[in-house]
């Protein structure tokens, strides 16, 4: 479809932190096609606030309830050229409040619903082992490549209450806000592993973060064993969580949200794979800057919106 400067464009994010990075490459390639573009914020996990110091959109929306967000697609009724959302975002009710937001609506999960038969209606069909960020960009360049891909926040380093040393590594040993035990490695694992730094790299220091969920891992943690590693879980906000990643050295972790902030500030990763797929998710693809371990295992991936085996 062709794009000229005044067209404009809206972005659903309903989901998780991880999901709000994997949308940005869309954003960068509607920018790029001239669009000026609005995230529309309904996640409960208030990703807006990883945009807050960032240049990324033209303006912002945040409706957090139903009926707020039918109000906005009343008030703006047809006022964007294209509205997007991904599969995360994706449901009958959002799909019918896009159709009355956009002139043109863009979705890569189809499903039946009543507004299926609008002919405004775009359903992309999605690509097996293909990137997310990738499959986001496709709703608007179906040519696009790996290579196309802009993860670019723009993002404007601010002041944070903690004081951190000069040297640090950011690690996180929880992924999904503690929801999906699938994608995590045994914490006592992780504890080996933070005997082993300590040993292989004794001037620096581990910051661990976390939310509210994970509380129950720092509590695991003995710190007069473990003078290196410093515990933020449950103490940081997504906007403090962004600064520490900024300054870190670089990021350990699972396939988290935390993992994908840390991909578009620049930080090399190193992640632990289970259950989830990281030819959709990781960024091993990038160089060796992302490093990613998995055991392989025959079943895998039993978590994925795309083929998964569920057999196990």
């Amino acid at each position: 479809m062709s794009a000229t400067q005044h067209k404009k464009a809206l972005v659903f994010f309903s989901a998780g932190v991880g999901d709000a990075i994997l949308l940005v490459p869309l954003v960068n390639q509607l920018k790029k096609q001239g669009y000026a573009v609005t995230g529309l914020f309904t996640s409960p996990y208030d990703c807006e606030s990883i945009f807050e110091h960032t240049h990324l959109f033209d303006d912002i929306k945040i409706k957090k309830n139903k009926l707020a967000l039918v109000a906005f697609s009343i008030l703006n009724f047809r006022k964007y050229d294209a509205v997007l959302l991904n599969h995360f975002s994706f449901s009958k009710s959002n799909l019918t409040l896009a159709a009355f937001l956009g002139k043109e609506v863009y979705t890569n999960y189809k499903e039946f619903t009543s507004a299926q038969s609008s002919p405004a209606i775009h359903f992309i069909d999605p690509k097996t082992n293909t990137h997310d960020a990738l499959q986001n960009v496709y709703l608007i360049n179906s040519s696009a490549s790996l290579s196309d891909l802009d993860f670019n926040l723009n993002y404007k380093s601010q002041k944070t209450k903690f004081n951190l040393p000069t040297n640090y590594i950011v690690i996180q040993s929880s992924s999904a806000n503690n929801k999906a035990p699938y994608k995590n490695w045994d914490f006592e694992k992780w504890i080996a592993l933070f005997k082993h730094l300590q040993i292989k790299s004794p001037n620096t220091t581990l910051v661990l973060l976390g939310d509210n969920s994970e509380l129950h891992l720092a509590k695991k943690l003995n710190s007069s064993s473990h003078p290196n590693v410093l515990s933020l879980i449950g103490k940081t906000n997504l906007n403090e969580v962004i600064e520490i990643i900024y300054h870190s050295q670089f990021y350990i972790g699972l396939d988290s949200g935390l993992m994908h902030i840390a991909v578009t500030l620049n930080k090399p990763t190193f992640t632990i794979w289970g259950a989830s797929n990281p030819k959709l998710y990781g960024y091993d693809w990038m160089g060796d800057k992302h490093k990613i371990v998995s055991l392989n295992l025959s079943c895998a991936p039993c978590s994925s919106w795309l083929n998964a085996n569920t057999s196990r």
